[in-house]
C-alpha cells in the first residue's frame, strides 16, 4: 500500500502528525489556525485526541521550537471526513486501510508479544486518564462557587500530593470531623464519577494533610 500520509507510534499507538494532514488536506488556513480551529470546534481532548510536542527546527538564524501535534488515528480520520473533500475522503480511507495491516499484524504476535503490547497500552491509557484528572481537579480550584475551598484529592493536586480513593475518604471524614467540631460549613461541588463530592475550607485541609504527612513520615 503507498503511504499517503507518514504514520508514526505514539505511546504505543499509531499517531498521525498534524502538519502532515493539514499539507496532504492541502487546506487553505494556515496551520496554527487549522488545528486550534478543529481542537475548539470538535472538543478534541489533549492527551487522548492528541499530544502536543515541540521540534527543534533549523534555520538561517540557527534555529527555533515549532510546536506540534500528534493525532491519534481515529482522530486523524475524523478530521480528514470533516474536511468535507475528495482529499479528505482519500485520507479517511487509507488511515481505514492502515488500520487493517495493523490487524493483521497483531494477529500474528505471539501470546507473549500480545500481553507485551496490552500492557503498554494500559500504560498510556492510564497516563492520559491520570493528565485529564489532573487538569478537572486544577480547573475545579477556578470554578468553585468558594475559591478558598476544595476537595480532598483537588487539594492533593494543586499541592503536587498523590492520594488515592481510600486516602481520599480517610482524609475526608477526618475533615469532615473537624468542621463539625468547630461549626464549620462545608460545600459540595459535581464530580462525574461519584455525583457530588464535599469540600472544605483550605485551613481545614492544610491541617489534616499537615497531620497525615507528619505521621506516616511525608507520605499521605
Amino acid at each position: 500500500m503507498e503511504q499517503l500520509i507518514p504514520i508514526t507510534e505514539q505511546d504505543g499507538k499509531q499517531a498521525v502528525n498534524a502538519r502532515d494532514l493539514h499539507a496532504f488536506l492541502e487546506s487553505k488556513q494556515q496551520f496554527g489556525n487549522w488545528i486550534a480551529n478543529r481542537i475548539k470546534k470538535y472538543n478534541l481532548l489533549e492527551n487522548q485526541d492528541f499530544v502536543v510536542f515541540n521540534n527543534f527546527i533549523k534555520n538561517l538564524y540557527g534555529g527555533r521550537p515549532q510546536v506540534e501535534y500528534a493525532l491519534s488515528l481515529d482522530c486523524a480520520k475524523e478530521l480528514a471526513m470533516v474536511e468535507g473533500n475528495e482529499r479528505g475522503k482519500k485520507a479517511r480511507q487509507y488511515f481505514i486501510e492502515c488500520e487493517k495491516t495493523l490487524e493483521k499484524v497483531v494477529k500474528t504476535l505471539s501470546p507473549a508479544e500480545q500481553l507485551l503490547q496490552q500492557a503498554q497500552l494500559m500504560v498510556a491509557q492510564e497516563r492520559r486518564i491520570e493528565t485529564v484528572e489532573q487538569k478537572m481537579y486544577a480547573l475545579e480550584a477556578k470554578t468553585a462557587t468558594r475559591s478558598d475551598y476544595f476537595t480532598i484529592v483537588g487539594y492533593g493536586t494543586l499541592n503536587h500530593i498523590s492520594v488515592n480513593l481510600k486516602q481520599a475518604s480517610s482524609l475526608g471524614r477526618k475533615a469532615s470531623e473537624l468542621c463539625k467540631m468547630r461549626g464549620i460549613e462545608t460545600d459540595r461541588i459535581p464530580d462525574p464519577r461519584f455525583g457530588e463530592v464535599k469540600m472544605y475550607p483550605t485551613a481545614v485541609l492544610d491541617e489534616v494533610f499537615n497531620q497525615s504527612l507528619s505521621q506516616k513520615g511525608g507520605a499521605v
